[in-house]
C-alpha cells in the first residue's frame, strides 16, 4: 500500500488521477493517526520537528511558543509519530506520497517514513502551468533531479522563451488569490526588479540561506544599494497573493531613496523594463531567463548555476555584484537548454483526470522513484 496525507485542494485531483495506475492501492488519510503511550520521540527527531514548528510561527509573525505550548505540541507530535509507526506496520506501507513535506503534519509524516526506511516521493507546484515537480529527495531547491545538471545535452527549443512568457501570463491570469493588478506608474529609468515572496513559504524558511525572510531581504538590499551606479534604483514589488509579513519590510524600503515600492504592474511588465532581477529564490528569477535579464539569487534555487545566474552568498557578495551590475553576463543558449529540459523532462505534466495519458506516465514515474 502507498500512503498519503490530506493535501491542498489543488493536489487532491492529481492523486485521484494517478491512483488507478499505481501498482499499490493509494490510501489517503485526512489526519495523522495518534496513539496514547508513555514512549518518547527520539531526541534528534524532536529537534527537527521543533525547528519546523518554530520557523513556521516566525515566518507567520506569530508569538514565540511558550514552554507550555511547546510541551503540548511535543506531546501531540509524539502520539502522532508512534501512531504513524503503527500504521506503517499494520498496512505494510511500501511508499509515501507527500505534498511539499517540509513542515507541519506532512513534515512529521516524512520524518516517520524515513525513520521506518519507507521511500518518500515529494510533489509541489512549479513555475510551468500544467506541470508538477516530483522528486525522491525533496522539492524546489531540494530536488535531486533539478540539481543533477542533466540539461546541457538538451537541444534548445527556439520558441521556448516565447512559450514560457505566454505560460506565465496564463498562470497569473487564473490566480483567484491575487490582488487586482494595475499598470505600474513612475518607474525609474534604470532599475533592478526585486520581487517580494510569500512570507511563510518554505522557499524562504528552508532554502532562504542567509536571507530567512522578507525583512532580512529588504535590510540587505538597503545596505547593498550604496554599491549601485548612481543612476540605478531598486524596484520592490509586493507579492500579489500575500500581504502577511510584508508590512515591516515595506516600511523599511520606503525610508531609502534608492528603493521604490511599486504596487501595480505585472512581473512581465517589470521584466521587460528592468536591467536585472535580484531575488532570494522566486520563480521570477527563472522567468527572467525568457527576457534575457541577468539574475542575482540570494538563497538556494533549482535554477542557479554557471551561465544561468549569479549567486550572492552574503552581503559582501551582493555589494560586489551591484558594483559590477553593468557587466554581469549569462549564457542565453544554456538558459534555453535549461528551460527546454524543464518542460520536456525536469517537470512532469499534471494530469487532469485518470484517463489523461499524463496520469499513467506520472504514476509510472512515481513508482520508478520509489524503487530508485
Amino acid at each position: 500500500m502507498y500512503l498519503t496525507l490530506n493535501a491542498p485542494d489543488l493536489a487532491r485531483p492529481l492523486y485521484r488521477a494517478i491512483a488507478p495506475h499505481l501498482t499499490q492501492p493509494l490510501e489517503r488519510h485526512w489526519r495523522l493517526p495518534s496513539r496514547r503511550l508513555n514512549e518518547v520521540m527520539p531526541a534528534e527527531v524532536w529537534m527537527r520537528i521543533e525547528a519546523m514548528e518554530r520557523e513556521e510561527r516566525r515566518q507567520k509573525r506569530q508569538h514565540t511558543l511558550s514552554p507550555l505550548e511547546l510541551d503540548a505540541i511535543r506531546s501531540l507530535r509524539t502520539r502522532q509519530w508512534f501512531g504513524l509507526r503503527d500504521l506503517f506496520d499494520r498496512k505494510s506501507t511500501k511508499g509515501v506520497l507527500v505534498w511539499n513535506g517540509y513542515r507541519g503534519r506532512r513534515g512529521l509524516l516524512v520524518e516517520a517514513a524515513q525513520a521506518h526506511e519507507i521511500p518518500v516521493v515529494y510533489f509541489e507546484r512549479c513555475a510551468f502551468p500544467g506541470f508538477v515537480q516530483v522528486d525522491r529527495d525533496g522539492v524546489n531547491a531540494g530536488g535531486r533531479t533539478l540539481n543533477a545538471g542533466l540539461y546541457p545535452d538538451q537541444a534548445p527549443d527556439e520558441a521556448i522563451a516565447r512559450w514560457f512568457r505566454a505560460s506565465q501570463r496564463q498562470r497569473r491570469g487564473v490566480n483567484p488569490f491575487a490582488a487586482p493588478q494595475h499598470p505600474a506608474e513612475n518607474l525609474p529609468t534604470r532599475f533592478l526588479y526585486c520581487p517580494l515572496q510569500v512570507a511563510a513559504d518554505t522557499q524562504l524558511s528552508v532554502f532562504g540561506g542567509w536571507v530567512k525572510d522578507m525583512p532580512s531581504y529588504l535590510v540587505n538590499l538597503v545596505k547593498a544599494s550604496e554599491a549601485l551606479p548612481k543612476d540605478m534604483s531598486l524596484v520592490v514589488r509586493p507579492h500579489p497573493s500575500c500581504r502577511v509579513g510584508q508590512d515591516s519590510a515595506l516600511r523599511l524600503a520606503l525610508t531609502n531613496p534608492r528603493i521604490r515600492v511599486i504596487n501595480g504592474g505585472t512581473s512581465a511588465e517589470m521584466l521587460q523594463k528592468c536591467a536585472g532581477v535580484v531575488t532570494v529564490n522566486s520563480s521570477v528569477g527563472l522567468e527572467a531567463f525568457a527576457y534575457d535579464k541577468p539574475v542575482i539569487t540570494l538563497g538556494q534555487s533549482f535554477y542557479h548555476g554557471p551561465g544561468l545566474t549569479e549567486q550572492a552568498h552574503d552581503l559582501a557578495d551582493l555589494k560586489a555584484l551591484f558594483q559590477r551590475i553593468e557587466t554581469l553576463s549569462f549564457d542565453s543558449e544554456q538558459r534555453m537548454r535549461f528551460l527546454t529540459w524543464l518542460r520536456e523532462d525536469g517537470f512532469k505534466r499534471w494530469p487532469r483526470h485518470s484517463k489523461d495519458p499524463a496520469a499513467k506516465v506520472l504514476a509510472h514515474h512515481v513508482e520508478a522513484l520509489m524503487t530508485a
